[in-house]
């Protein structure tokens, strides 16, 4: 995304402002989805006709005006300011300065960011500490928490930002490919839905690096015997029959734990983002693992079957 860009082009004394605008925040944008017109459009220098914000009983000058403005069906939601890099973007006069565009009576958005090309930070209008502040260095690596707070997705719907980054995407943004034979070992699943019949789901959370991520396995329903293969008889056929009836979900509450071998799939739409599903090629082992999961939240509807609910009944018959 930053070809040619090392951390020693940002420290060239040459390297000013507008070189961050082209070099730095044009692919950003770019990347992120943002263009010239459209349903996701960003303005770059625009005019302010009113180049004041009232406080009380007082006008205070607005006295440039915002770099970027980024819209959703042209409603202004981020204002991104640009610096040089020998500006911080954690200096209280330029916040102040990024804060009186947001709450611009034109503007009314209620986060926006400055980037000087070394370092990126991002403000909502309500709280006073950053929501994100990362370098240069940073910016493609952790590229999921830029989208999560400047992406058109993420920014039409914030609840999206509690949600688990994706395993199969970052597996793909890191050079895996469909044809990439991927092996995962004790991989204990939670909820399995039936998607058709001939389509199951499973979910799973798992670290890489530092942070959590949500895999989602997909599988053909005739490999729900492999899968169960590991449980007591009883359970495995209570679990393959809550699966063949509505709601068509079953939590197996990481009680399922596989040996697998997968490959990516294609990249998904959902209901809010995308997300690449892993392919269940093969289940090499299935094992019951019935340990007690720490600070478990059991907070899944009542209608969804509980593998769990069943078996610690049997294994502790006393609290029945």
């Amino acid at each position: 995304m930053f070809e040619g860009i090392k951390k020693s082009t940002l420290d060239d004394p040459d390297f000013k402002e507008d070189s961050v605008r082209e070099l730095v925040i044009a692919p950003i944008l770019a990347n992120l989805g943002y263009f010239p017109s459209g349903k996701h459009r960003v303005a770059r220098s625009k005019t302010l006709r009113n180049p004041f914000i009232r406080i009380g009983t007082r006008n205070h000058s607005v006295t440039t005006i915002p770099d970027y403005i980024l819209y959703i069906n042209n409603k202004p939601v981020f204002v991104l300011d640009a610096k040089s890099p020998s500006e911080g973007v954690l200096e209280q006069d330029h916040i102040q300065q990024a804060y009186s565009y947001a709450i611009h009576p034109e503007i009314r958005c209620n986060e926006f960011g400055l980037c000087n090309g070394k370092e990126l930070s991002i403000f909502n209008t309500s709280q006073l500490e950053p929501l994100l502040h990362m370098s240069f260095e940073e910016f493609e690596s952790r590229w999921s928490d830029i989208e999560k707070y400047m992406s058109p997705n993420h920014l039409s719907n914030p609840a999206l930002r509690d949600f688990t980054p994706d395993f199969g995407m970052a597996l793909l943004r890191m050079g895996f490919t469909r044809e990439t034979q991927i092996h995962m070992l004790e991989t204990r699943l939670d909820l399995f839905a039936k998607i058709d019949d001939s389509l199951m789901t499973a979910s799973a959370n798992c670290n890489l690096g530092s942070g959590g991520l949500c895999t989602s396995f997909d599988f053909h329903p005739s490999m729900l015997p492999d899968i169960v293969s590991g449980l007591p008889d009883e359970l495995a056929n209570l679990f393959i029959s809550a699966l063949n009836r509505a709601p068509f979900q079953a939590s197996a509450r990481l009680a399922i734990e596989l040996d697998l071998i997968v490959n990516l799939g294609d990249i998904t739409q959902g209901e809010f983002e995308k997300f690449v599903p892993l392919i269940i090629q093969e289940v090499c082992a299935s094992r019951f693992n019935p340990s007690e999961i720490p600070n478990d939240p059991n907070d899944l509807p009542s209608y969804v079957f509980k593998l769990r609910d069943h078996f610690v009944l049997k294994l502790n018959p006393k609290d029945a």
